[in-house]
């Protein structure tokens, strides 16, 4: 009922803001000699038909016409949307779970939560199975897998679009695409002319959850074939609430009190109020200098420290993490040769104050492959490599209650080899992709299969049937594969992990078939219907002391439907319509077979009013989830079902330049959205966007 109400109050507010502008209008005599009816009903349609997306298929294509169930988040989205973060801005497409632990810090799911409520770890409450990349460079963690946000270069100042692909994608990019893909498309420099942009702005919410962001960025060109753009960008956030959860008295405690809990002071994780504190560095070049060659290279630096939940060490669910990383990322194109290729190199303590959790890190990936084009059939061989590793000489453990987790410089590392193929027939109405993927890694001598095929019919001129079926794989993590430590857990017993040499890998079978229709010029509808397996999925089992990652005999089961209404009713005035309405059950275990441990539904409204001088922009959104349960081996914690409605308002005060009162869950609900968080309330934001 609320997301009504919020969508005629909006639409309300709409209309009476194009109301005043028509009177302006008019009053102005030959200023503007046009009627309302030329500029609001016969603009040129630029919604999402326009669109192009290449994380798919593997070649650029009109994203509503690939056969994949496939979205696109635009700059112009995002920004008009007020999204803090990159994971905020997910909130934005259709088909993601997204939940928010502490202030700007977020966890990312593919329809739901994977993790067994039989034998889930706190660490594992984590989407593992999503492959998040920028620019094709692959930035999971390699300790546990997942990904850790605050550890990203770049922010939502830096992206040009989000490409999200919900099929399991591992025959195109390799590993840890089981459930699909994340790819963070970053801007590039357009034109030799200098340009400078800057975004800054400041939380006006008392005490509490106190936010700053900012952003700033300069480019050039040379003779349309060098291009260059410098940024950085700086977050700091504040928890919303003092107290931190103490498992032991199963409640939450004011942080003065902790010492009465914390059984050694010296390894206690309390560290104020943080949330996060983190910043970027990037530089990108791009040469062309030809329409069949093109390179693109990327440097960045980052720079994080967050207090978010993760382990549960002694007595406290909240963990301080940081990490230093170097990224190098090269995209490369020499006729229908591509090549990418990218190094990551740094430290990282994924425990602070926990001797044998920091360690330094090295990431290689390379892919490269080949387009033949034969008329109307095209064919993609290609290979990669991948190697992701961790050393921990330099921060060797003398606590023989937390030794080192990963105990010497260790590596897992995977070839693969794959061969995409694609066709069309019938003029281009009847489109057919599929591929196959085979990899072989160095943990336990394992090799894995990956396949995908998928179509898309246009039955008539603006009716598209599609159909896809694809399994992926998301690989072990360095502490599946070497994790032998122990440690004292908050109850005073000892733990004591054991590697298990026949852990195998988890894997997501997907079957989709749907329809998009433009229904007119500037109305698209959408339904998908999925059904997923995941099976292999990991669970920790212990025996007395000892415990042990195995693969367990469930099967997570889940099938649904997306649904999606998209009207670009002119070039001021845009609105989408998204939800998803599904069922998970996981087989052979009675803990989990009510479903309860996935909300029901997600869904969201976003639209965009711009007004008729180009002056002022009002964009807002509703996300929503359904109530869920979150159970972990620490607890568990029954979330409420969510309305968070979000609203930005931005006032173009000198040509592109702007500020603007950016409002997030204004109607102040405020509720826990992650098992033993804080609750999130309204937050309320003023800024400015500079552009010269």
């Amino acid at each position: 009922m609320r997301i009504t109400y919020l969508l005629i109050g909006f639409l309300f507010i709409s209309r009476v803001l194009c109301a005043q502008t028509t009177d302006d209008k008019e009053a102005s005599g030959s200023l503007y000699k046009f009627s309302v009816d030329q500029d609001i009903l016969n603009l040129k349609y630029e919604g999402d038909a326009t669109v192009k997306i290449q994380g798919a298929s593997g070649k650029e294509e009109d994203v509503n016409k690939t056969p994949y169930s496939a979205t696109v988040l635009t700059r112009e989205e995002i920004e008009n949307a007020g999204a803090l973060t990159i994971p905020e801005a997910l909130r934005l497409a259709p088909g993601l779970f997204v939940q928010q632990s502490v202030n700007g810090l977020y966890e990312v799911y593919m329809y739901g939560t994977e993790a067994l409520p039989q034998g889930s770890s706190l660490n594992n409450a984590r989407s593992k199975m999503i492959l998040v990349m920028i620019d094709n460079m692959p930035v999971n963690n390699s300790f546990e897998g997942g990904i850790l946000w605050e550890a990203l270069p770049v922010n939502l100042g830096d992206v040009e679009r989000i490409e999200i692909v919900r099929n399991p994608s591992s025959v195109l990019f390799g590993r840890d695409a089981a459930a699909g893909t994340i790819n963070i498309i970053t801007k590039g420099q357009e034109g030799n002319k200098i340009s400078v942009q800057g975004t800054s702005q400041y939380s006006l919410s008392p005490g509490d959850a106190k936010t700053a962001i900012s952003q700033a960025s300069v480019g050039f060109g040379i003779r349309d074939k060098f291009m260059l753009r410098f940024s950085g960008n700086y977050n700091s956030t504040r928890r919303f609430q003092d107290p931190y959860y103490v498992f032991s008295q199963q409640r939450y405690i004011p942080s003065d009190s902790l010492l009465f809990y914390e059984s050694s002071a010296s390894k206690t994780n309390l560290y104020g109020s943080l949330a996060r504190q983190d910043y970027g560095m990037n530089a990108s070049m791009r040469y062309v200098p030809s329409e069949d060659a093109e390179v693109s290279l990327s440097l960045s630096h980052q720079n994080s420290e967050a207090q978010t939940i993760y382990g549960g060490f002694e007595e406290l669910a909240l963990t301080r993490r940081a990490s230093t990383l170097n990224l190098a990322n090269l995209n490369a194109r020499i006729y229908n040769l591509n090549v990418q290729a990218s190094y990551t190199f740094g430290d990282q303590n994924m425990a602070i104050g926990y001797p044998g959790y920091k360690f330094d890190v090295s990431n290689i990936n390379t892919r490269l492959y080949y387009t033949f084009n034969l008329k109307n059939i095209r064919i993609m061989p290609g290979a990669s490599y991948q190697q992701g590793a961790l050393d921990d000489r330099a921060y060797s453990s003398t606590d023989s209650q937390y030794p080192d987790i990963i105990h010497g410089n260790k590596n897992i590392a995977n070839y693969g080899f794959f061969l995409k193929a694609g066709a069309t027939f019938m003029e281009e109405k009847l489109v057919l992709d599929g591929g196959i993927r085979k990899d072989f890694f160095n943990f336990n001598d394992q090799s894995i299969l990956s396949y995908q095929a998928a179509a898309a019919y246009t039955l008539i001129d603006r009716v598209l049937l599609r159909a896809s079926f694809s399994e992926g794989y998301t690989s072990n993590t360095m502490r599946d594969a070497f994790d032998e430590s122990s440690y004292t857990a908050y109850q005073g017993t000892t733990v004591r992990n054991a590697v298990n040499p026949s852990l195998n890998m988890t894997t997501a079978r997907n079957i989709e078939v749907g329809t998009r229709i433009q229904a007119t010029d500037k109305i698209l509808v959408s339904a998908d219907y999925f059904r997923i397996v995941d099976k292999d999925l990991i669970q920790t089992v212990s025996s007395g002391d000892i415990y042990q990652r195995v693969n367990s005999g469930t099967k997570l089961s889940r099938q649904g439907v997306t649904a999606a209404v998209t009207a670009s009713l002119s070039g001021k005035f845009k609105l989408r319509a998204f939800g998803t309405f599904q069922h998970t059950n996981y087989t052979y275990d009675t803990l989990g077979s009510s479903g309860t441990y996935t909300p029901r539904y997600m869904a969201g409204i976003t639209g965009t009013f711009r007004t008729l001088v180009e002056k002022l922009t009002v964009g807002a959104s509703v996300y929503a989830y359904g109530s869920h349960t979150m159970k972990t081996t620490l607890g568990e914690t029954s979330l409420s079902a969510r309305i968070i409605p979000n609203m930005k308002v931005s006032y173009k005060f000198w040509q592109e330049n702007t500020v603007f009162v950016n409002a997030r869950n204004f109607l102040n609900s405020s509720g826990k959205e992650y098992i033993f968080s804080d609750d999130v309330p309204a937050l309320y934001l003023v800024g400015v966007n500079l552009n010269f």
